[in-house]
């Protein structure tokens, strides 16, 4: 009877001091991934995306998600294109696309661009940059891409 007593007593004083967050997702880890070249693409091409929780005004989370992007091709040596845009998805459940910018220094064409829409409880476990033909909106070869592990 005195162990009941005690463990009643354990749980109405002890558990209620335990903090609780005022609707905050708990904090993923920020990660990176380094994103790798197709075949028929240059072995220096390469990519490196950033994932973290970002805080928006109101304290709203979300998950940002950035791609860097060097030594790429130009797009129109694919064919009838024009730009690169990022494909990052979790397989048989949501996708997210959005542009590349060229930010060109030197002569080199640096390839960059970011969301900052994905839910903070999500993160992509794939990651692909492609070209575009930023007039028709028809997608062309991948030219870099990662799985990404867990983070």
């Amino acid at each position: 009877m005195k162990k009941l007593l005690f463990s009643l007593i354990f749980v109405l004083v002890i558990l209620p001091l335990q903090p609780h967050s005022e609707n905050k997702v708990d904090e993923l880890p920020p990660c990176s991934a380094i994103l790798e070249p197709t075949k028929n693409v240059p072995k220096n091409a390469k990519g490196v995306a950033l994932i973290y929780t970002i805080e928006r005004k109101f304290n709203d989370e979300r998950t940002s998600l950035s791609v860097h992007a060097l030594h790429l091709p130009k797009p129109s040596s694919f064919g009838g294109y024009d730009g690169y845009e990022v494909l990052a998805y979790i397989p048989e459940e949501i996708s997210w696309t959005f542009s590349l910018s060229p930010i060109t220094n030197f002569g080199e064409t640096t390839w960059v661009g970011n969301l900052d829409e994905v839910s903070p409880t999500m993160r992509p476990t794939r990651i692909k940059v492609r070209t575009i033909n930023t007039v028709t909106k028809k997608t062309g070869p991948i030219v870099l891409e990662k799985i990404v592990k867990p983070c």
